[in-house]
């Protein structure tokens, strides 16, 4: 089987570059030890170490540190390691045992062995019960708690599908009546009506022995139950008037999910700014500062994906400013705040996110993050905020919104003003003349052909949103930004200057060709615009590869452009006829 980066890096190895320069996530070189059995123990220890993460390739016979081909090649010879004996002694040193792809490479004229390690299924170790993980290019120790994470991103582990020890009877009748009213509210009447134990078997709430799972604790039993049962579980909320000042109000306590999240939502709502935006058709849109369902949405993922097995409770702190959620445990294995809009979901408690989504409480995938970014960006404010460590921290900035971005996105067709991509893209337009795939893809987290493809769209004539720039048109990847029409209707949004980016284009280039460089001084008096503007001019400009940073100078008067790779060039003028 050939793999044409493979191939890439073998034809690359020993040339003035060691291995171990090459060596990533997904591939490492060994070179055989000084014993057969040596070597295959080294070999299973990397095997079990790319399984537990995303798989990769092991190849046997480099000497990762030379950086000469004769010397990096070290070969592995048929007769003592034969592919059978590597596939069978790595089968023997892992638990559970691991059957991998094992085939040779003749390169230079010398023997390699490749292995396929492809991403576990299970947690695996080797024999003597050392169990690694590939973090970059190195194993890393794979502790009991991050075992468990990766078990519960693979949908192997559901704490919350567990028995609690509770049993039926502690069961709180207040708590069951709000569970049927949400059922109701969701449009399954013939569940809620159901008696109290076939409904809760029908939501896979209790187990043998009529003991509660951890997500009925959770939901249904009383609060005294909750406290012993689940000491961890809990809540606090706090208001300040200003992001540093005390805090005037404060709530905290142990209440079962479903009023929690009512009590918290209240404790919010109560406190929020809303202002009314006249549209078209008579229709009028209530612009708040922290958009409920976003707020919602962010209250429901910090209760269903925190981890239980950690202390600490989810929090929430207001201010006119910012509302941030935290919740203990970090994201699941595999998320990220770079991924988290496009990651497959992978609910830490998966019983319990199942039962809140039949609820409609939240989005059905237990998720919802992208219904977050959707109703903070409609109303023309930033999209929410994420940082993982130990805890999750979501964040959304304060303030009513854009009334001219709201009013802007509320014309759009319904495809487009649901779609988080667009609006994304539209948002970035507010403080960028102009934007390219390369942008946008870091920002709706897919790739640059993808990003291109949301930007085409917001161009076409359907749309007519958009409008690649004269130099770009012919490229595969544009550069776009808002035509005319939609930029005047934007005016109220963006943050720069109105006149067009071609013509602003050519005045600074002009600029540069004359006396070589130009500065953010020069470009507020060429244009009429401030400081903060001009910054966002150079910056564009210095995307799209026109203008780069000249001299050592970091910040103020000082710091000088000049032309970049893309600076356009002079026209030849047009040749003479001979007479």
């Amino acid at each position: 089987m050939r793999d044409p980066s493979l191939e890439t890096t073998l034809a690359s190895l020993g040339h003035g570059t060691a291995a171990s320069a090459f060596e990533s996530d997904h591939l490492e070189f060994k070179e055989p030890a000084d014993s057969v059995r040596r070597t295959l123990a080294i070999l299973a220890e990397a095997a079990v170490c790319f399984s537990n993460a995303e798989g990769g390739m092991v190849v046997l016979g480099v000497n990762d540190r030379a950086t000469t081909r004769a010397e990096a090649l070290v070969g592995a010879d048929r007769h003592h390691y034969p592919v059978e004996l590597i596939r069978r002694g790595i089968f023997e040193r892992s638990a559970p045992p691991l059957t991998l792809i094992v085939d040779e490479r003749i390169v230079d004229g010398v023997r390699l062995v490749v292995i396929r390690v492809p991403p576990g299924v299970a947690i695996h170790s080797t024999s003597a019960g050392l169990a690694t993980r590939r973090l970059g290019d190195r194993c890393a120790p794979f502790t009991p708690q991050e075992q468990r994470e990766v078990l519960i991103a693979r949908g192997q582990h559901d704490w919350s599908a567990e028995l609690s020890g509770e049993t039926i009877g502690t069961v709180s009748p207040v708590q069951m009546g709000r569970l049927r009213d949400w059922l109701r509210a969701a449009g399954q009447e013939e569940l809620a009506d159901l008696r109290e134990r076939p409904l809760l078997e029908s939501l896979r709430l209790v187990g043998p022995g009529e003991l509660l799972t951890n997500a009925a604790l959770i939901l249904v039993a009383n609060e005294e139950t909750l406290r012993r049962g689940l000491p961890a579980y809990g809540y606090a909320y706090q208001y300040r008037p200003t992001p540093g000042r005390e805090a005037t109000s404060r709530l905290r306590g142990h209440r079962p999910l479903l009023e929690a999240l009512e009590l918290l939502q209240d404790a919010i709502e109560v406190r929020s700014e809303l202002v009314p935006l006249n549209i078209r058709g008579g229709q009028q849109l209530q612009l708040v500062d922290y958009p409920r369902m976003a707020v919602r949405e962010l209250l429901v993922n910090a209760f269903l994906h925190r981890s239980y097995s950690m202390p600490g409770t989810v929090e929430v702190e207001h201010s006119p400013a910012f509302l941030t959620v935290w919740s203990p445990g970090g994201l699941v294995s595999g998320v990220t705040p770079e991924n988290i809009l496009v990651h497959p979901s992978a609910p830490r408690n998966a019983l319990l996110t199942e039962v809140v989504s039949r609820l409609r409480i939240a989005e059905r995938t237990g998720q919802g993050i992208d219904r977050v970014y959707r109703e903070m960006l409609r109303v023309g404010k930033q999209p929410p905020t994420f940082s993982s460590g130990h805890d999750v921290h979501a964040t959304l900035t304060g303030g009513t919104g854009n009334t001219a971005f709201a009013r802007f996105a509320s014309e759009l067709p319904p495809g487009v003003l649901s779609d988080v991509d667009v609006l994304l893209a539209l948002s970035a337009l507010r403080s960028r003349r102009s934007l390219t795939a390369a942008r946008l893809s870091e920002l709706i987290q897919r790739s640059p052909a993808e990003a291109e493809e949301v930007l085409r769209r917001l161009a076409d004539d359907q749309v007519g949103v958009l409008e690649s720039t004269s130099r770009t048109t012919r490229l595969r990847f544009r550069t776009y930004r808002l035509r005319p029409g939609s930029l005047g209707r934007l005016a109220g949004a963006v943050t720069y200057g109105t006149h067009r980016a071609d013509v602003a284009d050519d005045k600074v280039v002009e600029h540069v060709r004359e006396f070589g460089y130009v500065t953010n001084a020069a470009l507020q008096r060429m244009f009429d615009i401030h400081v903060y503007t001009a910054r966002n001019v150079v910056s564009d400009l210095r995307d799209r590869g026109i203008l780069e940073k000249l001299g050592e100078a970091r910040a103020g008067r000082g710091v000088r452009y000049g032309p970049g790779p893309e600076f356009p060039a002079r026209a030849r003028p047009p040749a003479r006829a001979d007479r």
